[in-house]
């Protein structure tokens, strides 16, 4: 990955000032109605300033306090990896949790009333998975599955274990998991990597391991699903719904 390459060698800072607003309205065009560098504003009349006020000059303070500009702060570079993710180097990791709620539901009872279950295949046959019908998401997944389906069995075992809606927070944080909007999916949980096993803190310097295989993570990212694997704070069973990293706004040039 060319960008990954040149970030190993340059640093975090050097994403500063990446993203461009025009990627909300581009991968949620159906939901978004416009934005700029003031302001988005949602179909159903809900806007949401750009950048907010809270203090984001250290990691801690990005992690907690992501706004609009910071969520689109790393660009995601689909593709290979050849190189593991540079320091604190999380493309879509950094969240802005209110604009997900206005999308998906702002609390529990309110998500759970976009969610539906799809079929998802399995080696044994297929099981049932809550997902929300927002933005099509559970179309979506259904196609994934369909598609990690025609992979050889050694690949296929990768998608075992699937687990999709859980309304709560992330481990040791007040931060609502992707998992809460029904628009995440972990796969092979007892066999895949998590950062939190090596060590707690969001600064540590930490090792990189994932034994996911690229043609599933591929398949993901083909329908707008990033992956937990492309980031410093790896969490290689994970997948979740981010159309605008994949916008053509901010996709990463040759």
């Amino acid at each position: 990955m060319r960008f990954i390459q040149i970030l190993a060698l340059s640093g975090v800072a050097a994403a500063l000032a990446w993203g461009n607003p025009q990627c909300y309205l581009q991968g949620y065009g159906d939901l978004v109605a416009k934005a700029d560098n003031t302001s988005l504003t949602l179909k159903d009349g809900t806007v949401f300033p750009y950048h907010t006020d809270k203090p984001t000059a250290s990691w801690d303070d990005k992690i907690n306090n992501a706004d609009l500009s910071i969520q689109l702060s790393q660009p995601y570079d689909a593709g290979g990896f050849e190189t593991p993710p540079p320091y604190l180097f999380d493309p879509g990791r950094l969240r802005y949790q209110p604009f997900f709620q206005a999308l998906y539901g702002k609390n529990k009872a309110a998500v759970e009333k976009n969610l539906v279950m799809i079929q998802w295949p399995t080696l044994k046959g297929s099981v049932k998975l809550p997902v929300t019908k927002v933005a099509g998401v559970d179309k979506k997944l259904y196609a994934i599955g369909q598609e990690i389906a025609k992979l050889p069995k050694k690949e296929r075992i990768w998608a075992e274990g699937a687990t999709t809606y859980a309304y709560r927070v992330i481990k040791d944080t007040d931060r609502l998991s992707m998992h809460s909007f029904g628009i995440a999916i972990d796969l092979a949980p007892t066999k895949t990597q998590y950062w939190k096993d090596e060590a707690p803190s969001e600064t540590a310097h930490i090792g990189y391991r994932n034994t996911m295989p690229l043609s599933i993570v591929r398949i993901f990212e083909k329908h707008g699903f990033i992956w937990g694997g492309r980031w410093y704070h790896y969490d290689t069973m994970h997948f979740e719904y981010r159309p605008e990293l994949f916008a053509p706004a901010c996709r990463m040039q040759e």
